[in-house]
């Protein structure tokens, strides 16, 4: 019963942490928004958990294990995000693009003085499942999380919390190595010509996303897939959409789907009646 309603969950949580990347287009707010989004989400697992508590070893090292640490693993990344974001230097490319693999240094370091749980955690092992992931269990050897005194050991165990930080780290190192390779990619860009500078889109996502749509309906790039598109139209504009694919029914229930379309129109007609004149 758990499982079922923590998929429900955690499916709610990303379509709500992707209609922040649609609504919200200054950064810190809705990184902001993102944590609040996350902490929300996760006092509901917790009150679900509260009144349906898993019974059996067999079932807290399910959801200690395979449940918990993802909502968590979200709310450390997006925190450490909001973080690194506002210490982020001014400069150019270079500068933010150096400050961004020291962070991923910081990362190794953090992976290197936990490896033995890193790796028991890569191979997918289970041997200690009941020593980390079944509540009261306090190993000294197994070098538990010290924080665990001050969490609620009804909700924690010793190592749920350092798994959704190896989450949360597997998630920032993959979003900072794709910093890295979109400020490569602009610089290469700029080398190469002068005129192709400052081609960032400009518009909402929201905006951007109602044309993906259009271009796929109509083939204006023949047979190619929907995330072939995105992909493409992402490092031509040097954006992130996010989870693309949850935004359909988003834009479907807006009072009017094509917004930035009527609005073009619009503008394009204008231009043409000015023409005309």
């Amino acid at each position: 019963m758990i499982t079922k309603f923590s998929d429900r969950l955690y499916a709610d949580l990303n379509r709500n942490l992707n209609v922040l990347v649609l609504e919200e287009d200054q950064l810190i707010k809705r990184l902001e928004k993102s944590i609040h989004v996350c902490l929300k989400y996760l006092r509901k697992l917790k009150d679900y958990c509260k009144l349906n508590d898993p019974v059996t070893p067999a079932e807290e090292i399910v959801f200690f294990k395979h449940i918990k640490p993802k909502f968590k693993s979200q709310l450390i990344f997006y925190q450490s995000l909001l973080n690194i974001e506002i210490r982020k230097p001014i400069g150019d490319g270079k500068v933010v693009s150096d400050y961004f693999a020291n962070e991923i240094k910081i990362l190794y370091h953090f992976f290197e003085s936990n490896l033995s749980f890193y790796q028991y955690v890569r191979t997918q092992a289970t041997y200690l499942d009941e020593y980390y992931f079944v509540r009261g269990n306090y190993d000294v050897h197994l070098d538990p999380d010290q924080c665990v005194i001050d969490f609620d050991p009804t909700f924690s165990t010793t190592h749920d919390h350092k798994l959704a930080q190896v989450l949360a780290s597997e998630l920032m190192q993959e979003h900072l190595e794709q910093s890295i390779q979109k400020i490569s990619q602009k610089d290469a860009i700029m080398q190469l010509d002068s005129e192709f500078r400052d081609f960032d889109w400009k518009q909402t996502k929201c905006a951007l996303i109602e044309l993906i749509y259009s271009w796929h309906a109509t083939e204006a790039f023949g047979k190619k897939n929907l995330k072939s598109i995105v992909k493409f139209i992402e490092k031509s504009f040097n954006i992130s959409l996010g989870n693309f694919y949850d935004t359909y029914d988003w834009l479907c229930g807006r009072p009017s789907p094509t917004v930035y379309i009527d609005e073009m129109k619009e503008a394009f007609l204008l231009r043409v009646r000015k023409k005309l004149k």
